[in-house]
């Protein structure tokens, strides 16, 4: 009978899939959340020095932070610390490290992937990926910042199609100048330019104008600007005046929601003025609870409902 050579888990490893890890005890506890204590089946070697040990020099038991498993779950890593058998390793003793969690880390390495892709993919709210998973919004804060400061210089890039937009990141603001004593209204306003095909942040400038959109393409390298085909916009004049300027030969291209929304202002203008037309230029009728009004002067403010005489 044939018997197969590799490792053959229980169901409750299968099912949790941790690289690396195995189940050694799964329970309920009081507040109906699953506790999972995991034991590491990686070959413990010295980060000093590579020797693999067998010896156990203690153990304990660490919390760590990882993806839900149909649901929250609260898993806890058997820790293990082991000697160095090594004669020349500085190192006496080490504690085991795994790729999905290394040295010094509280978060398993598939738990940050889901962060990020929660938000840089799907373009959630940190604020809200961290209360989906039980997290605090520092850790996908941190995750997010990492995934950015490993992206590519924006000037290595080869894009072909940019697109730029503004953004309010916050409510109006009134400053108060303490030389003058007037009041100033502050606009936050930020505009960013992506990668469409991507959907990568190559810069975020602030205000909504021409000038920090010219300024941020001036910045750029005049190949990287020659690679630019079509850039897509809002019906904005300020960023209209950036690209002749800077990007003259790019295809400027309008997004469809402005277009539907000029085609439906357009087309409520011809119903109003073919209404006034028809109906007269002064009439103005609004029929509210009963009661006729009108803006005609000849005519009375308002008279009785002739279906009640009310």
């Amino acid at each position: 009978m044939n018997q197969p050579t590799q490792s053959c888990p229980d169901a409750a490893t299968t099912l949790f899939n941790l690289p690396d890890y195995r189940i050694v005890t799964a329970v309920m506890n009081g507040d109906g959340i699953r506790v999972v204590t995991i034991a590491s089946d990686f070959p413990p070697g010295c980060p000093g020095c590579g020797m693999i040990s067998t010896r156990v020099h203690s153990r304990r038991r660490q919390r760590v932070r990882d993806i839900l498993v149909a649901g929250l779950v609260s898993v806890w890593w058997a820790k293990r610390r082991f000697f160095c058998d090594e004669p020349a390793c500085t190192r006496k003793t080490f504690a085991e490290s795994t790729p999905q969690v290394p040295r010094f880390a509280r978060s398993t390495a598939r738990l940050k992937d889901t962060l990020k892709d929660a938000v840089v993919s799907s373009g959630r709210a940190a604020s809200e990926v961290a209360a989906a998973f039980g997290v605090s919004w520092w850790l996908v804060n941190t995750v997010v910042v990492a995934a950015a400061l490993a992206l590519p210089s924006v000037d290595l890039l080869t894009p072909a199609r940019l697109g730029i937009d503004e953004h309010r990141y916050r409510s109006v603001r009134w400053f108060k100048d303490q030389q003058s004593g007037k009041w100033s209204r502050f606009e936050p306003w930020m505009s960013t330019i992506v990668d469409v095909d991507s959907g990568q942040v190559l810069g975020i400038v602030n205000g909504r104008d021409s000038h920090g959109v010219g300024a941020w393409l001036k910045s750029r390298p005049a190949a990287w600007l020659a690679g630019i085909e079509t850039v897509g916009i809002d019906p904005s004049a300020a960023f209209r005046k950036a690209l002749r300027e800077h990007l003259p030969d790019a295809a400027v291209s309008v997004d469809h929601f402005h277009l539907v929304l000029l085609a439906n202002d357009m087309l409520t203008g011809v119903r109003q003025r073919v209404a006034r037309e028809q109906h007269g230029s002064s009439r103005f009728v609004v029929n509210i609870s009963g009661l006729i009004f009108t803006t005609k002067r000849e005519e009375p403010l308002w008279q009785a409902c002739p279906c009640c005489l009310g």
